[in-house]
């Protein structure tokens, strides 16, 4: 017996409609029902949480694709981290019940839920709109990532006053998300060539498992002549990797969240030992993570070693680390809700 039913709808969003998948638990304690709204990367799709849904029996869990993305792929700008941020809260309003979400991201969905976490920061503590998410839970993203230094192939520096620097996204879409990128300008023929590619992939060397597969297959989109292509525009791509590095709406709430040594508690980042393509470093080298550690004294930091930036939601240790960081937030949001 399934953990959750699963539905799909569409909500209205500023320039069309966005898609949310929602699962429902069959079964659930007394009283109001823990909600959790995951959030995936720049190329993916709300689909590649559902390893970590069927880890979280009892929870609500609420799953729009983004704007540009799998069946939300003809919603177009603006993109950007607040933009989608926006589309999300509209997501949660309309499924979640009065009270606190924990915020789950992926990737780049980990800055989409800085971002959210932030909105309402430096309103009274107090205040509806600040206390409305918990978290956010980070998996592999939603802290600066490191900025390839000029002219070097491996040499990075961390991502700090970025408004100083004068960015090429080009430059930097080519070392962190290259094949990703070159994937969204191909076509396929098929379904089935579709998922040879990511079978031949490096990061998916031990086989495609049930929900990589259904989430890579959701994610093609029709064209005229009766191929397929990855669902996501290149522009999106694009504006939202230099959003991520420059943009003002998750700085600022990273700076509001990381200020404030009772939400900074809060936030829990897991991070993989290997990268896109199962390299080592991963996109969080460890002299990296080591100096978040020190900035950020408060936060969880959680290893998941083994796992690359992909199968951290897929392999049984990743999806075990994730769901016990989301367990643990869910925990804490009701002791809370107790003591209040």
């Amino acid at each position: 017996m399934s953990s959750h039913d699963y539905n799909r709808y569409r909500v209205s969003v500023s320039g069309g409609e966005l898609s949310v998948g929602v699962w429902e638990p069959v079964a659930f304690e007394p009283g109001r029902v823990p909600t959790v709204c995951v959030i995936h990367g720049i190329t993916s799709n709300h689909l590649f949480f559902a390893g970590l849904v069927s880890a979280l029996p009892g929870v609500r869990i609420i799953g729009p694709d983004l704007r540009g993305r799998a069946d939300s792929h003809l919603l177009g700008p603006p993109f950007g981290m607040k933009a989608h941020a926006e589309d999300v809260l509209t997501a949660i309003d309309t499924f979640a019940e009065p009270g606190p979400v924990t915020l789950v991201g992926h990737s780049m969905g980990g800055f989409v839920a800085m971002t959210l976490a932030g909105m309402g920061a430096g309103v009274d503590s107090d205040a509806e709109v600040a206390d409305r998410f918990r978290g956010p839970v980070l998996i592999d993203g939603g802290l600066p990532l490191s900025v390839p230094e000029a002219g070097s192939g491996s040499g990075s520096q961390a991502l700090d006053d970025l408004y100083d620097q004068d960015l090429d996204t080009d430059d930097l879409i080519a070392p962190v998300l290259g094949p990703a990128a070159e994937r969204l300008s191909m076509s396929f023929g098929s379904v089935e060539e579709y998922l040879a590619f990511f079978a031949a992939h490096p990061a998916f060397v031990d086989g495609l498992d049930t929900v990589a597969t259904e989430s890579f297959v959701y994610d093609l989109a029709a064209k005229d002549d009766h191929s397929f292509q990855p669902s996501t525009p290149v522009e999106a791509m694009q504006a939202d990797f230099a959003d991520m590095y420059s943009g003002g709406a998750y700085h600022n709430s990273l700076a509001a969240v990381m200020s404030s040594q009772r939400r900074q508690a809060e936030v829990t980042f897991l991070f993989a030992e290997r990268d896109l393509v199962a390299s080592e470093p991963g996109l969080y080298p460890p002299e990296l993570v080591a100096a978040y550690r020190q900035r950020w004294e408060e936060m969880a930091v959680i290893d998941v070693p083994g796992t690359n930036h992909y199968d951290i939601l897929l392999t049984e240790t990743g999806i075990d680390a994730c769901a016990e960081a989301v367990t643990a937030r869910l925990g804490a949001t009701a002791d809370s809700d107790l003591e209040s």
